[in-house]
């Protein structure tokens, strides 16, 4: 192993951890993986890598790879020089020894064996080689320090994104469909200007379909039109590529703990002198050490001001974790547990052991949501869950709302149920998947009878049945009465009676429907004009798309 690694390895592991620190398995989280995560939040410091014998670290800036080490003696810089022809063995004769690369480096600088522009594109090659091995490791382990980062005079540009999108395009469909969990994971498109390597026709043609706002990847599934495996592989490049930003997947680094590493405030408290000949090789050649300056006393919730009632009442009328603990969403860990023990040390239920019945049993109960509230936030990984879950929540009620479901008050499980089945539903039916879609919106219109939408596209979904037309009209009808002004529930009527050469029926329902549209007024002197009910069916098929909102 070079000396200069060997105590860059040492020094790291005598370094005490720090809150701030964070590890884990390739297992867990392939490298590729992590570095898009550090690079999408911008993160500094350093990740230690692990395989059996094989060490390395690589050190960051604004999320950018900028230096690397390895104990591997192919990633030796004499080794890369001499592999890649760059310096004659004989040239090398007479010179000082060298303890490290960094040493290595600035020697054959000063002797102008290589200028520096050589050596600096030598060094950058040299980093990628590291990284590309690194990426190939089916297991190993990664720890993540932001307070041990690469000096100042050893930052070279590294270009990540066009090697993650190298490992992206070569891993196999499988590994890459593993990689996905949900269908219902959101992406973004970043702001940042096109990539400078070439993308492949497919992958371009993803890219296309964003626009300002987040694409989740069934949206973009049915928008697409690609082969499942080529599209989620496609999204794959695109992210690792740095073109696409991934939401509501299960991370690494959680949300918390980025704000946390981004708020904490660093101090030099040590850097190694700038190499030059002679240096000691119990000198790091590439830290600077950091360390979070003392953080400033957080403002104490006024805990002590809440009378037991207020307390109580506060409890019983919360609706998150947060609320509970009487903190922000986006409190620290230090914030979430100061409210948590003043709140046992006021008002845990053995001070309250003299009270009347039904106070106590309020206290108990109070109590019990506290400290599940604290137990889940107290660990970066239930926060991330629940916080999760409330996001789902609220976007479960939007879309209840969009319904004209009230959800003033909490919604109910077979609201949720009846949202869940018809969603599933409703995606099948677009895909032409009738039959197994008729469960789904079955259970939707079940669960919630009054919901004209789940009524009408249950009665369309039967109605590709032969067997079940006469159901499925009687849906369709249930759901225009629920909903008499809802064009997309007419509109299915028109459909169902001229598909059965209902003509009489599908002309009396497209009146009504032309009645329900935009600019009727035009409608209704077209109808007068058009004899043929074909051509009016055909101008309205043409005239308006027909969503499931």
């Amino acid at each position: 192993m070079p000396a200069g690694l060997a105590h860059l390895l040492l020094a790291d592991q005598m370094t005490p951890q720090n809150s701030l620190d964070h590890k884990g398995t390739f297992k867990d989280n392939p490298l590729a993986e992590l570095l898009a995560e550090i690079a999408q939040a911008k993160l500094e410091g350093s990740m230690r890598l692990s395989r059996g014998d094989g060490k390395a670290i690589l050190y960051f800036r604004d999320g950018a790879v900028v230096y690397a080490v390895s104990n591997g003696r192919e990633h030796r810089l004499l080794n890369l020089l001499l592999d890649l022809k760059k310096i004659e063995p004989q040239k090398l004769a007479g010179l000082p020894k060298c303890s490290n690369d960094v040493e290595l480096a600035v020697t054959l600088v000063r002797e102008s064996l290589l200028s520096k522009e050589d050596m600096d594109a030598m060094v950058i090659t040299q980093i990628e080689r590291i990284l590309v091995d690194s990426l190939s490791w089916p297991d190993g382990s990664w720890h993540y320090s932001p307070l041990v980062r690469s000096r100042e005079d050893l930052i070279f540009p590294v270009e990540v994104h066009k090697i993650l999108t190298d490992y992206a395009r070569v891993q196999p469909t499988a590994a890459v469909l593993a990689r996905f969990k949900s269908m219902q994971e959101r992406f973004e498109k970043l702001d940042a200007a096109k990539p400078s390597f070439q993308l492949q026709g497919h992958e371009d043609y993803v890219l296309q379909r964003f626009g300002a706002e987040t694409r989740t990847i069934d949206d973009l599934t049915l928008e697409c039109g690609l082969p499942e495996n080529g599209f989620l592989q496609a999204l794959y490049v695109l992210w690792l590529g740095g073109s696409l930003k991934r939401l509501d997947w299960n991370a690494a680094f959680s949300e918390n703990r980025i704000r946390a590493i981004r708020s904490a405030n660093v101090t030099v408290v040590k850097q190694a002198q700038k190499t030059s000949v002679g240096t000691k090789a119990d000198e790091k050649p590439a830290e600077t050490v950091v360390e979070p300056d003392t953080p400033a006393e957080p403002e104490k919730m006024k805990v002590a001001d809440l009378t037991i009632d207020e307390y109580l009442k506060r409890v019983e009328e919360s609706k998150t974790h947060y609320d509970v603990l009487g903190v922000d969403h986006e409190s620290v860990l230090a914030d979430i547990k100061s409210s948590y023990f003043s709140l046992a040390k006021l008002f845990h239920p053995d001070r309250y052991h003299r009270e009347s019945d039904e106070t106590l049993q309020r206290v108990h109960a109070a109590f019990s949501k506290v400290q599940i509230a604290y137990d889940t936030l107290k660990s970066s990984d239930t926060r991330e869950n629940y916080n999760f879950k409330v996001r789902k929540e609220l976007e479960t009620k939007e879309k209840l709302k969009a319904q004209g479901v009230d959800t003033s008050e909490k919604v109910d499980v077979k609201a949720e149920q009846g949202l869940e089945n018809f969603e599933i539903g409703l995606n099948l039916l677009m895909d032409d998947e009738y039959e197994r879609a008729i469960p789904f919106l079955g259970r939707a219109a079940h669960y919630n009878p009054d919901n004209a939408l789940y009524r009408g596209y249950f009665g369309k979904a039967l109605s590709y049945d032969t067997k079940q037309r006469h159901k499925a009209e009687g849906e369709m009808q249930a759901a225009v009465k629920l909903d008499p002004k809802n064009a997309k529930i007419r509109f299915m009527l028109v459909e169902f009676f001229t598909d059965n050469n209902l003509m009489k029926r599908a002309e009396g329902e497209l009146k009504r429907f032309i009645e329900l549209v935009p600019d009727n007024a035009e409608e209704k002197k077209l109808m007068a004009k058009v004899q043929s009910l074909d051509e009016i069916f055909r101008h309205f098929l043409l005239r308006v798309s027909v969503s499931p909102w």
